[in-house]
Formats: structure tokens, sequence, C-alpha cells
């Protein structure tokens, strides 16, 4: 049983920006998959789950970001469980490049739910005694609920077949592209992403009309997103910047 998971990812085109930086939304992809596959290893994985009728939902994430990876690099992410935090499995994940120099960390909470009725299960319904990785964290917290402040619409927009996953929501790597999305070009030209946090709160279906909301803040983009017809918030996320601009 592997207790720390590692998996080797080679930058594409189709996962970098204009800037040819990988996108957060591909970044959080190889999150999830790492996730998934060393779930799978342990004998927790999607299949193992969902003959319970249990599955984990990915609840909340924060990302510390020294740089984003380039169009043609590889990177190694690891990934491993350590422990538990009330109702939340904590997952850790560190991304390496190629000097072996980590250039991104990440922590993560997922909840165990239930299939019918989709209310969190207490982590012994796992029924695994998953590796504890006593003392080795990415980051010395675990994100806390997100408060924002959000002055204005960003955008409107009906989910459609894009955004949709095998289960018929919206998979959370497309929240965080709707999040970057609130942004405007001069503002990626002038500033670095450093970090980000997200705080998943409902599911989002085909059909369903979303507004986007962000605050006035310019180095710590306050971004939550609400299902227009009954206001009901879907996420909520923090996009932390510092100036890319250099004087001279």
């Amino acid at each position: 049983m592997e207790t720390i998971w590692r998996e080797n990812f080679d930058i594409k085109s189709y996962n970098v920006d204009f800037q040819q930086n990988m996108k957060p939304s591909a970044l959080m992809q190889f999150f999830q998959e790492v996730a998934s596959n060393h779930a799978a290893e342990l004998g927790a994985g999607y299949e193992d789950l969902i003959a319970r009728e249990l599955f984990w939902a990915l609840s909340r994430l924060t990302v510390e970001i020294d740089r984003m990876p380039r169009w043609g690099e590889s990177i190694l992410i690891e990934t491993w469980p350590c422990g538990s935090e009330g109702l939340f499995f904590r997952r850790d994940f560190m991304a390496y490049d190629l000097d072996h120099k980590v250039i991104i960390r990440a922590v993560s909470g997922w909840l165990l739910v239930a299939a019918q009725t989709l209310r969190p299960q207490r982590p012994a319904m796992l029924g695994l005694d998953l590796p504890f990785n006593q003392g080795k964290k990415s980051l010395p917290y675990f994100p806390d609920r997100i408060t924002v402040l959000t002055e204005q619409i960003a955008f409107n927009k009906q989910v459609a077949y894009n955004e949709i996953d095998q289960n018929l929501h919206v998979n959370n790597t497309r929240y965080l592209d709707w999040a970057t999305d609130c942004l405007k070009l001069d503002h990626y030209q002038n500033h670095r992403l450093t970090g980000f946090s997200l705080e998943f709160l409902a599911e989002t279906h085909w059909g369903d009309e979303i507004e986007l909301h962000i605050g006035n803040n310019t180095l710590n983009s306050a971004i939550e997103a609400l299902e227009s017809t009954t206001e009901t918030k879907l996420f909520k996320a923090v996009l932390n910047w510092e100036s890319s601009i250099h004087h001279s």
C-alpha cells in the first residue's frame, strides 16, 4: 500500500493560458486525478464507495503557488491523506519541478457523503484505516469557511454540456474556470496568481442559470456563484494576486 502517492504530468498546450502558464483549473484536474488514483489504491476509490452507496465530495481547497508550471514542463505531484478535521478527511498535495523544488502546496477537505440522502457521514463510516502520515503536512493549517464581500455581477451563464461530469453535475474544476473568468485581460497582464481558496456549497446541474459576483479588492479577488432562480450559493472563492509589473 502506497501511503504517499506520486504521479508525473507533462504540461500540454491545452493545459495553459495565453501566457503559457498552467491554468488553475488544470492544476485542480491533476489534483483530483492523483487523489482519485490514490483513494482507489487504498480501497476507498469511486467503485469501492459507490457499491456501498457512498461517495467523496471535495468541500474545501486552499492552494499556495510559488510559481505555475509552464507549457512543456514536467512536474511531479505528491499527495497523501493526513487524518480528519471534524467531518472532513484531510488530503494534502505538493507539486515539484524537475529540479525537485516545491512550486505548489495545497490542502483539501473531503466529505464522505451518502448517495441516497446526500448527507455527510462520520469519518468512521468509511470503515477503513487510511494512512495517517503523522506530521507530514504541505501547509500548517486546514482551510476555514470562506467569507466574501462581492459588490458587483461579473457575468451570467447557463450550464451546458461541456461543464457536466459523469454524474450530471458540474465538476468542481469548472467552478474554478468560472472564478478565473471573472477577471479581465489587463488584470492577467499585470498580476500573477499566488494562491486561491475554494469552498463548494451546492451541486449545479445542466440548464441551471448561474450568476457570478466579484468584489473590488484587486489583490484578493472575492468571488461567489449563485443559482439565479433560487439564489442558492454554489461556491465561494478567493484568488490571491501580486503585481507582476517590474519597475526599472
